[in-house]
């Protein structure tokens, strides 16, 4: 066999060395060494060798290796081919020649792409051998590179679909080898592989594609520094190529993520780039990554994971709409993932986006994934889908409520089909139902899901009820209420468009007119149910003008049949909407009112179903959904009563139940659809009647109310003759005391229901429950039923008792034309007050306590329709219940008043019942809080303060004001008004309640209380100082919880308080109507001339009127000051440490009171520290004085000045030279000390807070009281009044400015024009005359005070005029910057009465003084002595500053006092108020001689420092540069010196001098 091949290989070898002419000669020559080839396998003997050696070299010449003939290149392939494997491994030839045969070996593979070709199959042998013995990886040594190029690009070329496997092998591993095997791949090489990647290649098959993602695979790690050479170049813009590298980057991670790793710094830095089409294009590849089904994320890329989630927050809406897609492609990939819980996380955070479709697309992606697998997506995240139904705009609420929806239906498919699913989505029906209150939703919109996409279509009638008895078990009150809402407004559309059909039907000719004003009301009913009524008019008029209107009604007819099924209302509904197309402009409302109109939700078979499942549920003993059934089935009884028709025998099936449930449930359903069953059926069954009466007469009190009602519903006449048998039965029944409880409730109801029939024999009743029931005692010597809290059954009958009576005047109908209220309200009157009708009556504290309350909630009941009738006492006795010893009563009856405000069936002025109870407080404080809370945001507090301040100075609690002088007696009602004026407050976003009022709050209280302090009490007048100490308290209150304290002073507005209350003093009013008599008669007798004259000067008699009726109506809120709005009296208030909730500790921590002294930066002002030591003194002692106001005074202002000096020279013993801080201003004379020893009542001053002037008061509108607290209907504006009568009070040197020009930026101050060349004007009054010019002096007082000129602006204000705000005084003080000490940061000012203060005026509250009015020189101040008598009386007028600044204001002279609160003028008496008080300083000198001369003393010195002051200031400006003869410290220290006999002036040295100075010059005064 050997030798023939030899000879036959020679044979063929030599015929090569003379080819043959012919193509087809050589085709079968070389077909013949072809196979003599293959037979020889590799490594054969030398001889066969030696044979083939001829063959060997004649094939390889040029003729045959460069033939154009293409079959005969692939025959010479595949004899080299042969040749290669047979002398494999060596090389059969030199380089030349195997690159040659090389080429024809990547020549031959194009044919590949031509699997039809004869010679497919021999180019197949030839790839296989060739990748099978690796022949080509010689290609590398011979350093072939443009060869192996051109073998990957014919190899990518050649991929198809359709070529054999054996091929696709091949090939793969030829280009892998290729690749392994070289030693650096070069870039042509890897844009050849990467090329042939990427999605939607049109160019590029998707065989190349997978073929070089295979190479890639196998290669990955030789490829791998080459993709990141690529990928950066490609993002740097330096590549010439055109290949998408994020295209490359997805088909690499895809079949070798590992080859990525280098690039995931990269890749996380394209997605925050500040790019956007950038960013974008890396999102969308991130997204398509991760989104691959069943991949899972590489750990080396959880950066990017994190970094892309990020991308949910990005600013650009694109980017983050993408991102969205691409996490719900992640999800619906795999909504298992390992990372799924960050994903949902991640969308969580979106919900509240700013941008809506953001959060549309956010709903979306949760809904889809859901819908795809319920299971994968929690419970909690569609919960917050579902917030998506609040969301602000239509769009997101509507949809996410289709998309919730949605899930719903799924979910139900899927317990139909028999998966095992938790009830995680029942709550979405209730969810859905509350959208019934959302305006924009509204009942069109939820209407429609609950018809047609709630519930799928294969639900059965039975699948259906026990679906909605199970949903109905869990529905909320809100969700119930809204389910009602739904159906009520069914039932009045389809009553109306019923009547409508009917007119249409009845039209005649003759009386058409009159039946189209009938049709359009009709047409009017039914377009207010929906949304838009006025469009719902216009299509309504449209569809009646419709050429296809008949057949739209006769539809619509079938519809609002109640026997038309649910499934026959759909069909129908389909048909109607056949008609007319989408595009019809009829199209969306008639697709409405189908639903409107049609029984969808529930029909007659869900009705007999549902009656079924009662028994079920019954036999299943399963009450909850029982009662479920009951309430759907009364909730069709009220609105859809059609349903129930023909259901007789079965609702008198379950009255006959043993079950009370199921009893008092069909009872309800008969109330409720009685009416309509008779109607249905003609007349009432006569074995349902005495099954009603059996119950009314025997069964229980809930039982026979309901009973009483279906009676009288079934029958004809509104039951009057059934009811009037009952009736004669129920009083027999009465008088023979049996069942009683039973037979009350059957009265009562008689009552309510048919008023003529209980009228027959209503004095047998009334008379029988008086003298037989609640004129009854009782032995109290059970004290074990006492223990436990338990009432009697007496006393449960005398409830009952006071119920009937008090239905007996609530009738259905014409309440107000019953008589005799006054009778029962005497009778309540006393069950208040003693806890029975009489005192004789003897009964248990329990049993008094449960008929107090008892006859609390009759009066709260009859109040609906006899609350003018009520009077104020019984009023009071009722909201003062609360106060009963049992917290379990007091419980039920603030309960009952919430619940009716809540409702609003009662007077929101019961809310005082929550604030008028000072008994131990009880468990149910938080709950009693939140009640409160509840009904003050709910109603107007304006309209109850009124109620409480008169209830809370009526209570028997309440201390009379000028008898009781202890001011803890008052901390219980200070702690009630706290807790309501914390209500107001501004709280948290928990609802907590807050510490600071509102401006708005803060002027309707102050305008209230300052309304009740002008009016006197109109039930007892000597109650009217109790009214005005509560008043004192409202406004300390108001004060201490002020968020900002300057709206404290805003102008306040006129109200009107109720009648019954208060009423005004009749003295001032008689007054009034004589001043308008007189200038009635005035004006009859004017001429011509002087109305002219009037007209001329009308200006100026508008504003002296306005003057005189503010200072008017400031002298009468002046007369309402109690002593509880004194300093130490609101120091004391003020040092309470207050809760919201009504806690009040009065042990304050004295530390605590000090630790704060320098919380601001100042030292501590000395006038604090009294206020505060005051505060300790009174809370110490408990001191009940029944003597007159100003005897407290002197008690608690009596105060050991050297201790307190001791103690405050102690604790600074460590702050050396730097206790600089005042007191307070000006000194306390020996004018205060007389005072305080005898001042008549009459001169008692009084402070005024200052109130600022309205700049838009013109446009706002008297208030009036309203007789409704509810915030829905009409409420008093708070707005400014013009004529506001408390707008013009200004204190002295404040500002007219409606804000100060001092901001605590010190960089503001800069930019003022501080020149020191430029005197500072202030604008006091344009009438003060003429006014010169103040030269500002040069001050050399302290060595703190340099002219450093590297200091900072505040060194620029030394010399300026400014005006220091005193929150004591309420008041500024003006005075001028004297130094500027760089070290403190603080200023040196001297005020313009001598006081010096050093101040840090970056943490204080100033302004300049601008245009400042210089005051002339006064006469009468010189530096020679004076009498005692003048030199007062010229202290007292100088004070003030000049004199029309003091006719401006109406504060005295005397307020300029520091430290103490600003007294006021006696506004009656206009400017004799100062003269009568020099005139009383000089009766009190004249009784105290020693007293009078150091006030002598003290004003002189005084004066001599002022008219220093004054003479220098009008030298001009020439002088100054003048030196003065004192600095202000000598002044001081002089002017302290001469008052050496009052220790107290010794404090006022603390502003100047340090310790050591004070020390020595209190040891030279006391000397």
């Amino acid at each position: 066999m050997a030798e023939n091949l030899q000879n036959q290989l020679k044979e063929v070898g030599s015929k090569f060395e003379n080819p043959p002419a012919s193509k087809d000669a050589l085709i079968q020559l070389l077909t013949e060494a072809a196979a003599y080839l293959s037979e020889i396998n590799q490594s054969p003997s030398k001889e066969l060798l030696e044979s083939m050696q001829t063959l060997m070299n004649d094939i390889v010449k040029p003729e045959y290796l460069k033939h154009q003939d293409e079959q005969v290149k692939i025959l010479v392939a595949a004899c080299t081919c042969e040749i290669t494997r047979i002398t494999a491994p060596e090389a059969p030839y030199d380089d030349d020649v195997l690159k040659d045969i090389f080429h024809l070996f990547v020549s031959t593979f194009k044919g590949l792409h031509d699997t039809k070709d004869p010679s497919f199959g021999r180019i197949v042998n030839i790839l296989d051998t060739v990748a099978k013995y690796r022949s080509f990886v010689v290609m590398l040594d011979l350093e072939c590179d443009d060869l192996v190029n051109e073998t990957f690009k014919t190899f990518f070329n050649a991929a198809s679909d359709e070529l054999p496997e054996v091929v696709t092998v091949a090939m793969e591993t030829i280009m892998a080898v290729l690749l392994e095997e070289s030693e650096e791949i070069g870039e042509d090489l890897l844009l050849i592989v990467l090329s042939v990647l990427g999605r939607d290649r049109k160019d590029i098959s998707m065989a190349a594609r997978k073929l070089g993602m295979n190479v890639i695979g196998q290669c990955a790690g030789k490829l791998e520094p080459g993709i990141k050479q690529f990928i950066v170049s490609s993002s740097s813009g330096s590549s010439n190529h055109h290949i998408d590298y994020h295209e490359v980057i997805y088909d690499i991670y895809r079949c070798a993520p590992q080859a990525l790793k280098k690039i995931v710094p990269h890749l996380t830095k394209e997605l925050s780039t500040d790019k956007v089409d950038l960013r974008l294009k890396a999102v969308r590849l991130v997204g398509d990554l991760f989104a691959h089904q069943g991949s899972t994320i590489p750990k080396p890329f959880h950066p990017i994971f994190l970094e892309f989630l990020k991308r949910l927050s990005d600013n650009n809406i694109e980017v983050r709409m993408s991102v969205l897609e691409n996490v719900k492609l992640c999800l619906l990939s795999d909504p298992f993932r390992e990372e799924a819980p960050k994903l949902v996380g991640a969308l969580c955070d979106r919900m509240l986006d700013d941008d809506e479709s953001i959060r549309k697309q956010v709903v979306a992606v949760v809904s889809d994934v859901a819908s795809q697998e319920l299971s994968s997506i929690p419970s909690d995240t569609i919960k917050l889908v579902a917030g998506r139904l609040e969301d602000k705009s239509f769009l997101v609420k509507k949809y996410t409520l289709e998309r919730l929806s949605d899930m719903y239906r799924i979910w139900c498919l899927k317990q139909i089909g028999g998966s095992i699913l938790n009830d995680d989505y029942d709550w979405i029906p209730g969810r859905i139902l509350k959208c019934f209150y959302e305006k924009d939703l509204g009942l069109d919109t939820v209407e429609q899901v609950l018809c047609i996409s709630l519930f799928p279509v294969e639900f059965s009638v039975n699948d259906k009820v026990k679906k909605w008895v199970k949903l109905f078990s869990k529905f909320d009150e809100v969700e119930v209420k809204a389910l009602e809402k739904i159906l009520e407004q069914k039932q009045r559309l389809q009553l109306e468009l019923h009547n409508y059909l009917s007119l249409r039907q009845t039209y005649k000719e003759s009386d058409a007119t009159e039946i189209q004003k009938k049709a359009a009301l009709c047409i009017q009913s039914i377009s207010q149910c929906f949304a838009n009524p006025t469009k719902a008019n216009a299509d309504f008029q449209l569809l009646d003008q419709s050429k296809d209107a008949d057949n739209i009604w006769k539809i619509l007819t079938t519809l609002l049949d109640a026997t038309t099924s649910s499934l026959q209302s759909r069909n129908l509904r389909d048909e109607l909407l056949k008609i007319v197309d989408e595009k019809h402009p009829l199209y969306e409302f008639l697709r409405t009112l189908s639903i409107k109109c049609s029984n969808i939700i529930f029909d007659k078979e869900f009705v007999k179903d549902l009656v079924l499942e009662i028994d079920l549920q019954k036999s299943d003993k399963n009450k909850l959904l029982t009662q479920s059934c009951l309430n759907i089935l009364v909730i069709l009884g009220c609105f859809s009563p059609l349903l129930l028709s023909g259901m007789e025998e079965n609702l008198v099936h379950l009255l006959e139940d043993e079950d009370e449930v199921i009893k008092e449930g069909a009872l309800h359903v008969l109330g409720k659809a009685g009416e309509t069953i008779r109607e249905q059926s003609g007349e009432s069954s006569s074995s349902l009647d005495l099954a009603l009466e059996r119950i009314c007469l025997e069964g229980s009190r809930k039982h026979a109310k309901y009973a009483v009602h279906a009676l009288a519903a079934i029958t004809k006449d509104q039951g009057l003759k059934s009811l009037s048998v009952l009736y004669k039965r129920l009083v027999e029944m009465l008088e023979k005391r049996t069942n009683l409880p039973s037979v009350l409730q059957s009265l009562g109801c008689i009552a309510q229901m048919a008023m003529p029939v209980f009228e027959t024999q209503e004095s047998k009743v009334v008379d029988f429950i008086r003298k037989s029931i609640l004129s009854c005692s009782q032995e109290t010597s059970d004290k074990f039923k006492e223990s436990r809290n338990d009432r009697s059954e007496l006393c449960l009958l005398k409830i009952f008792g006071i119920k009937t009576l008090v239905k007996s005047y609530l009738p259905v109908k014409d309440a107000h034309i019953r008589v005799g209220i006054d009778e029962l309200l005497k009778d309540l009157q006393n069950l208040l007050s003693f806890g029975e009708i009489s005192k004789d009556v003897k009964s248990s504290s329990v049993d008094k306590a449960h008929l107090k309350v008892a006859s609390a909630k009759a009066i709260i009941r009859l109040s609906k329709h006899w609350d003018k009738k009520i009077p104020i006492d019984i009023f009071y006795l009722t909201v003062r219940t609360s106060e009963v010893g049992f917290p379990e009563v007091k419980k039920l009856f603030l309960d009952k008043v919430h619940q009716y405000i809540k409702e609003k069936r009662l007077d929101p002025k019961y809310v005082c019942a929550f604030l008028v109870d000072f008994g131990p407080q009880n468990t149910n404080l938080e709950e009693e809080n939140q009640s409160l809370k509840d009904i003050i945001q709910m109603c107007d507090p304006e309209y109850i303060l009124p109620y409480l301040v008169h209830a809370l100075a009526h209570h028997p609690s309440c201390p009379n004001v000028d008898e009781c002088k202890d001011i803890k007696a008052y901390e219980p009602i200070y702690r009630k008004l706290y807790v309501f004026f914390s209500k107001l407050a501004c709280g948290d976003e928990d609802g907590k309640p807050g510490d600071s009022l509102r401006r708005e709050d803060i002027i309707w209280i102050n305008s209230v209380v300052r309304s009740i302090k002008r009016f006197k009490d109109a039930v007892d007048t000597n109650m009217t100082k109790n009214l005005y100490a509560i008043c004192d308290l409202c406004l300390s209150i108001t004060k201490r919880l002020a968020r900002n304290k300057e709206d404290v002073h805003e102008s306040v507005i006129p109200v009107s308080l109720p009648q019954v209350l208060y009423t005004p003093h009749k003295n001032k009013e008689n007054e009034n109507n004589e001043d308008e008599k007189k200038e009635k008669v005035k004006e009859d007798d004017k001429t011509e001339d002087e109305y002219k004259q009037e007209i001329k000067e009308d200006g100026k008699i508008k504003e002296i009127e306005e003057d005189k009726k503010k200072q008017e109506i400031d002298a009468e809120v002046a007369e309402g000051h109690t002593w509880l709005a004194e300093e130490n009296a609101l120091a004391y208030f003020d040092s309470l440490i207050l809760e919201a909730n009504g806690d009040v500790s009065s042990k304050t921590d004295e530390d605590d009171i000090l630790k704060d002294s320098e919380t601001d930066g100042n030292d501590v002002p000395l006038g604090k520290m009294l206020k505060r030591l005051k505060a300790k003194g009174s809370k110490a002692k408990k001191i009940v004085n029944n003597g007159s106001t100003p005897a407290v005074v002197e008690t608690e202002n009596n105060i050991d000045i050297l201790g307190m000096l001791k103690e405050i020279n102690s604790d600074n013993v460590d702050l050396s030279n730097k206790f600089d801080s005042s007191n307070g201003h000006r000194r306390i004379t020996t004018e205060a000390k007389l005072k305080r020893k005898s001042v008549p009542n009459d001169l008692t001053n009084v402070s005024v807070p200052k109130r600022r002037r309205s700049s838009s008061a013109k446009s706002q509108k008297r208030s009036t009281f309203q007789s409704s607290g509810f915030k829905s209907g009409p409420t008093f504006n708070i707005n400014k009044m013009e004529d506001d009568p408390h707008n013009d009070k200004v204190t002295p040197g404040a500002s007219t400015d409606k804000d100060p020009l001092h901001k605590k930026d010190s960089s503001n101050i800069d930019e003022l024009e501080l020149e020191p060349k430029k005197p500072v004007e202030a604008n006091v009054n344009q009438k003060s005359g003429p006014v010169k010019k103040r030269k500002r002096r040069r001050i050399s007082g302290l060595a703190k005070c340099t002219a450093d000129d590297t200091g900072s602006h505040n060194k620029d204000l030394v010399g300026r005029h400014i005006r220091v705000w005193w929150p004591m005084d309420k008041a500024f003080y003006g005075g001028i910057v004297k130094s500027y000490d760089h070290q403190t940061k603080k200023h040196k000012v001297l005020y313009e009465d001598g006081d010096v203060e050093v101040l840090n005026l970056d943490k204080e509250r100033w302004e300049f003084i601008e245009n400042e009015h210089r005051p002339k020189q006064l006469k009468g101040l010189s530096n020679s002595p004076s009498s005692k008598l003048g030199s007062s009386k010229k202290k007292i007028k100088s004070s003030g500053g000049s004199k029309k600044t003091k006719e401006s204001t109406d504060i005295s002279p005397s307020s300029m006092t520091r430290g103490k609160r600003t007294p006021r003028k006696d506004l009656k008496q206009g400017k004799k108020g100062v003269s009568q008080r020099a005139e009383y300083l000089e009766i009190e000198r004249s009784k105290d001689p020693d007293t009078s001369m150091a006030e002598a003393e003290t004003t002189t010195g005084e004066e001599k420092a002022l008219s220093s002051r004054h003479e220098e200031s009008s030298e001009g400006e020439g002088d100054s540069d003048k030196v003065e003869k004192l600095s202000p410290v000598e002044k001081q220290i002089k002017d302290a010196e001469n008052s050496a006999g009052s220790v107290f002036h010794g404090l006022i040295l603390m502003q100047i001098l340090n310790q050591n100075q004070i020390l020595l010059l209190l040891v030279s005064a006391n000397s």
